[in-house]
């Protein structure tokens, strides 16, 4: 079988001042996977019975994301909206039979006309009253529909907000030598759009803490808790979500790591 295609792209730019904008247009495809084309058994790493389909044919897709930035000294902003328009998108979907039943048996097929868009905001801010702090959020949306049967694509992202703080701590001349603490948190949202056979996802939020200290001449040392109040979350995108009702993803964890430069 000869998969061929043609893709390309081209986008215009324009920046006055410290606003800058850019429209692009893209066209673009993919083969099917070997996987695709040929899986017929039980996927140990996902814990799911895979029928790929032969006839699978070359997705095509053509793309249309603006991007409009802006920022001056202290406070800085990106929205980056997009369309995607896809004929022939090859997609896994569940069904409704069960492999002996307990691994739920998924069928790759294609989509005459599938439509992505979404959006991802950016936002920055640096306080003039409190240089060592820096401040970044960012949201990200995303929404899938197939237009053969006005129904969402299974194993879309639930949309999220991410927002990050840093303080540089060295202007405190604190002791051994702390010069960074980082906070992160991610907030992601309840995913009800899905598709038939696909389970909904919760929402849930966790929150990453680390310190950087600097306590000898080319040395750093960091300081780490991830999921620092030990909830209980499954992602949407989890392989393994079906399984026992969804298998979590790890607690409350520390982590260190000492780096020297030579």
């Amino acid at each position: 079988t000869l998969f061929s295609s043609i893709n390309g792209a081209f986008g215009v730019f324009y920046e006055l001042n410290n606003h800058i904008t850019r429209l692009t247009y893209s066209g673009s495809y993919r083969a099917p996977h070997l996987s695709e084309l040929f899986s017929d058994g039980l996927h140990h790493g996902t814990m799911r019975y895979e029928i790929g389909n032969v006839n699978l044919d070359i997705e095509k897709s053509h793309q249309i994301d603006f991007k409009y930035q802006w920022n001056n000294e202290h406070v800085g902003f990106v929205i980056n909206p997009f369309i995607q328009f896809v004929n022939d998108f090859i997609a896994i979907n569940p069904t409704d039979s069960f492999y002996v039943n307990t691994y739920r048996i998924y069928d790759y097929v294609q989509f005459n006309n599938v439509q992505i868009s979404g959006c991802e905001v950016n936002f920055h801010y640096h306080p003039h009253f409190m240089h060592n702090l820096h401040i970044e959020q960012s949201y990200a949306f995303i929404n899938t529909l197939n237009k053969d049967n006005n129904l969402f694509l299974a194993r879309t992202p639930s949309n999220k907000i991410k927002t990050i703080l840093n303080l540089d701590l060295i202007s405190y001349h604190l002791p051994v030598g702390m010069k960074r603490i980082s906070v992160y948190h991610l907030y992601s949202f309840a995913q009800e759009h899905v598709s038939l056979y696909e389970t909904n996802s919760s929402a849930y939020d966790i929150l990453n803490i680390e310190l950087l200290l600097n306590p000898f001449k080319k040395t750093s040392l960091v300081f780490g808790v991830n999921n620092v109040f030990n909830k209980e979350y499954v992602p949407h995108l989890s392989r393994v979500k079906e399984i026992a009702q969804g298998v979590p993803n790890p607690g409350r964890s520390f982590n260190i790591s000492l780096k020297y430069d030579f």
